[in-house]
């Protein structure tokens, strides 16, 4: 094993091979995470699947819970970002509910691992701050709803068409749904969730 880096520097070349090792656990994690629950998923089995020692998981992670934290930091960082936007911009139907479903699809389709351990542990909220953080953001996401939906049929439909968005995701693997490239999925998703908000078209988001 080469142990300096490129400038030759040894200490450098330790750190970063630590940084891999940590950033190599915490991709282990997520995937074990989703395929078979927090619950069910031992820092053993993290350590065996990302070819590391429970002691290393350890050294990097001081208990499961902490790794369950760190490796949804990225999504509900995300999930924060937009749920600011969604705030500041309003969702009232239109322009602005078209943005927002443009941003959550990226959302789902960047954090799809992380999104699948949100939606599939809500009950594991009150032990674990990653999970009680998201319950917080959708939250937040739900009273905006509430305060810009006028009509109670809206309301209703746009709840349907985010959460059922996000569990098709979710859990397509799981039951037994041919995994489809970004492009397609992404194509899907913006079709259903245009067609259920009724907004008037899919190109009402332009980048140019």
């Amino acid at each position: 094993m080469k142990l300096t880096n490129r400038s030759g520097n040894l200490r450098e070349a330790l750190y970063d091979f630590g940084v891999s090792q940590k950033e190599d656990i915490v991709q282990v994690a997520l995937t074990r995470f989703a395929l078979q629950g927090i619950v069910a998923t031992s820092i053993q089995d993290i350590a065996d699947h990302a070819h590391s020692s429970k002691a290393n998981v350890l050294y990097h992670f001081t208990n499961k819970e902490h790794l369950v934290d760190h490796s949804l930091a990225p999504a509900l960082a995300t999930l924060e970002n937009i749920v600011s936007q969604a705030e500041h911009d309003g969702l009232l139907p239109g322009v602005s509910r078209a943005a927002f479903v443009e941003r959550f699809i990226d959302f789902l389709l960047h954090h799809r691992l992380a999104v699948q351990i949100i939606v599939s542990h809500p009950y594991l909220a009150d032990s674990i701050p990653a999970l009680a953080h998201s319950q917080q953001l959708m939250g937040r996401l739900g009273r905006l709803l509430v305060e810009e939906s006028a009509e109670r049929l809206d309301l209703f439909r746009f709840g349907i068409a985010v959460s059922g968005a996000t569990y098709a995701l979710a859990t397509g693997g799981i039951a037994g749904i041919d995994p489809l490239d970004d492009d397609d999925l992404r194509s899907l998703l913006t079709e259903v969730l245009h067609s259920t908000l009724h907004l008037d078209t899919p190109t009402t988001i332009r980048t140019d």
